[in-house]
């Protein structure tokens, strides 16, 4: 008979149970990863949907690479990539927070501090006009072939031996008529030198060479970034200065706006909103007189009057605007903050050139100095 032996191995009925009952866990687990909101399948559907619109994405760019082939075969020129500068637009929408602000166009005008030689002044449909921080010394004006020795002869430009910033005009044989800025950039209204024409009209000399921009032509070429340029003329126009500075003032209380007067071919009378217009200039102080700004207001706009007493000999700077007082009288701006006649060849005022950028030329704010700006290369 066959012994039965007791130790032979097996599987009991309690280890089929405890192995059934992990599989379905592990079942149940897999199913639950498979299957839940996100599990395989789920994931796997996402995957599928990113897949198809990243295709369809790069079909589109794919598309618009081969537009721009085609138009640079066909020689159409592709747009320019879109920029983070500061336009004239931009400037436009405020420009009391950006007037004063130095832009950097490489020339050094009346110090060894390059960048605080221009500020910018006004904007005009797409270009940003700039001015110089300062009377410009009359040696930069000779060194940029401003004054020399023909101008002089011609009896245009002559400058005073008493004051390193004073010039003045000469009664010159022909009313110089060519060469003239684009008055409908500059002027605010457009006039054309009030109708004056004659060489008889003595202020009208001095008007055209300061919106001469052949004359004033070596102040660009000076410049270290003279292609982001459009033109340089000698000074604002009293409409220009007038509209740069009622946007200056617009919100401020004890300033009223100041408005210049076409009175036809004779020149220019100067008024305020709250009285009428007459035969005086400067600023309207509380609506009621003409009277100086007090230092702290000159100070606060110094893109109009860059000083507060006569400085260095020189008692203001000539705008490129005739008198209606005289016909021999210019207009100016006095260091007080009045705007006023002077003769034509009084030899105590300098000149502030007024630098026109190329239309759509941008800047950009240095990241290391505030309210210091760079031309978008």
């Amino acid at each position: 008979m066959r012994k039965v032996n007791y130790k032979e191995k097996g599987i009991t009925l309690i280890a089929l149970v405890v192995t059934i009952i992990i599989l379905l866990i592990l079942a149940g687990v897999t199913l639950t990863t498979a299957l839940s909101q996100n599990g395989l399948f789920q994931r796997a559907k996402i995957a599928g949907e990113n897949y198809k619109k990243a295709e369809a994405d790069e079909t589109e760019k794919l598309g618009e690479v081969e537009k721009e082939i085609d138009k640079i075969v066909n020689g159409e020129t592709p747009p320019d990539p879109p920029s983070s500068g500061i336009g004239s637009s931009d400037i436009a929408e405020d420009l009391k927070e950006y007037q004063g602000k130095y832009v950097d166009i490489g020339l050094d005008t009346n110090d060894d501090k390059q960048v605080n030689d221009w500020e910018i002044f006004y904007v005009n449909e797409d270009r940003i006009f700039l001015i110089a921080a300062d009377y410009v010394p009359v040696e930069n004006l000779k060194k940029w072939g401003v004054i020399d020795g023909t101008l002089k002869s011609n009896g245009f430009i002559e400058y005073s031996s008493s004051s390193k910033y004073s010039v003045g005009w000469s009664t010159p044989t022909t009313f110089l008529n060519e060469g003239l800025a684009d008055l409908n950039l500059v002027m605010h209204n457009g006039y054309y030198l009030k109708g004056l024409t004659s060489a008889s009209d003595y202020n009208s000399i001095a008007v055209s060479h300061l919106l001469n921009k052949t004359a004033w032509e070596g102040v660009k070429n000076a410049a270290g970034k003279k292609t982001s340029i459009d033109f340089v003329i000698g000074g604002p126009t009293l409409e220009m200065w007038c509209a740069a500075w009622n946007k200056a003032v617009a919100e401020d209380e004890t300033l009223k706006q100041i408005q210049a007067d076409d009175v036809g071919a004779s020149g220019y009378y100067l008024g305020c909103e709250a009285t009428s217009l007459e035969q005086k200039f400067g600023l309207c102080v509380n609506g009621t007189e003409y009277s100086n700004p007090s230092s702290n207001e000159i100070e606060k706009y110094k893109a109009f009057f860059p000083h507060t007493a006569i400085w260095r000999g020189c008692y203001g700077y000539w705008l490129a605007s005739p008198s209606a007082e005289k016909p021999e009288n210019l207009l100016s701006v006095y260091f007080g903050g009045l705007i006023r006649s002077w003769l034509y060849n009084n030899h105590v005022l300098g000149v502030r050139p007024v630098v026109s950028l190329v239309s759509g030329v941008r800047i950009e704010e240095r990241a290391d100095v505030k309210n210091v700006y760079d031309l978008e290369e």
